[in-house]
């Protein structure tokens, strides 16, 4: 993770192109992996974008309005909100003014482009900062160059540049200039003092429309000839599949197929009711692989950790020992919660 206020070299090859609008404004894309194809040209025209060249953009139109493209799938935990807050921040926009539109599946291009593990922000955090600054620093750099002065007597606030003298331009006034700008060699990031959007209560992007049942959900896409599965896995962590019988399941009107792949099974069926019917019916015989997870295990394993003393201290805040040998009273307690999947 990126110190506050760091001054960065940047690779021009992986990182970002620009290009004016056709409607006026500029489109910035940006790569995760480092993946950019450097004789790839940003079509101008939003519509006839490729986005197999880039895997996000930042839109800024010639009104000052901002587009910010949000690269993970959004599925309750906010990411489609807080990825974007992170450009925003650095890019250094009023949050009211951006919009937030989700990007393309794109596995090829896209980092880690899944929802699991509570890991887009840790991954995404140094890119999108990244790419945040590097789009101010193109503006400022442009507004500079208009005004004739060095681009480090200028500076931004929600979307306005301020020279030395005080004279000011929005980004929107800018932004044609900045896109025909080369990609700056260096940037500065914010300091963590300075951050007016991250670490603020946002509401989520989406809830208007969440809250008005407007999202496309997975259940309520529907395709010609499309099936359903439902899966049946392993009762437990540590057993795999030994055998089963389909015989009762394929005999119930509406299943198509059953398929083992690995450990699991799956039915198909022509509706989520059926193949949800089907899976109940299979017979499956489930063997001993590996020990078996249990909370009692569990349980044993951290209770050993707390009373023994193999740490690896990842933050220090405070003098801990102090506080307790101070104290007037100190209580102890220990939590614990059953060993459980969380879906």
């Amino acid at each position: 993770m990126s110190k506050d206020n760091t001054s960065k070299a940047l690779s021009r090859r992986s990182f970002m192109k620009a290009s004016t609008l056709a409607g006026g404004g500029m489109l910035i894309g940006f790569n995760f992996i480092n993946s950019c194809k450097p004789e790839a040209k940003l079509p101008v025209n939003l519509a006839d974008l490729n986005y197999n060249d880039f895997n996000a953009f930042i839109q800024i139109a010639d009104n000052g309005a901002v587009t910010i493209y949000s690269p993970n799938p959004e599925v309750g935990q906010g990411v489609k909100t807080s990825m974007p807050m992170i450009i925003a921040e650095e890019l250094d926009v009023a949050w009211k003014d951006v919009y937030v539109k989700q990007g393309i599946l794109d596995t090829k291009n896209y980092t880690r482009q899944v929802a699991g593990g509570s890991q887009s922000i840790r991954f995404g955090w140094d890119p999108l900062r990244n790419t945040g600054a590097t789009a101010r620093q193109m503006l400022i750099n442009a507004a500079a160059a208009r005004w004739g002065v060095d681009s480090s007597d200028c500076s931004t606030k929600e979307g306005v540049i301020t020279n030395g003298k005080g004279d000011k331009l929005g980004y929107g006034d800018v932004v044609k200039e900045a896109a025909q700008l080369e990609i700056p060699e260096e940037i500065t990031l914010k300091k963590i003092k300075d951050y007016t959007i991250i670490g603020k209560d946002t509401p989520n992007v989406d809830v208007d429309e969440i809250i008005t049942g407007k999202p496309l959900y997975g259940l309520d896409f529907k395709t010609d000839n499309m099936l359903i599965a439902s899966v049946l896995r392993p009762p437990s962590f540590g057993q795999k599949l030994d055998s089963f019988d389909d015989s009762e399941t394929k005999a119930i009107e509406g299943v198509t197929e059953v398929i083992r792949f690995g450990d699991k099974i799956a039915v198909l069926a022509k509706d989520t009711w059926t193949a949800m019917k089907g899976k109940k019916a299979l017979k499956a015989i489930w063997i001993d692989d590996t020990k078996l997870e249990s909370t009692t295990d569990h349980d044993k394993l951290l209770i050993g950790l707390l009373d023994g003393n193999k740490f690896e201290t990842l933050r220090a805040d405070g003098n801990i020992k102090k506080a307790f040998a101070q104290a007037d009273k100190v209580l102890e307690r220990t939590y614990e919660s059953p060993f459980l999947p969380h879906n």
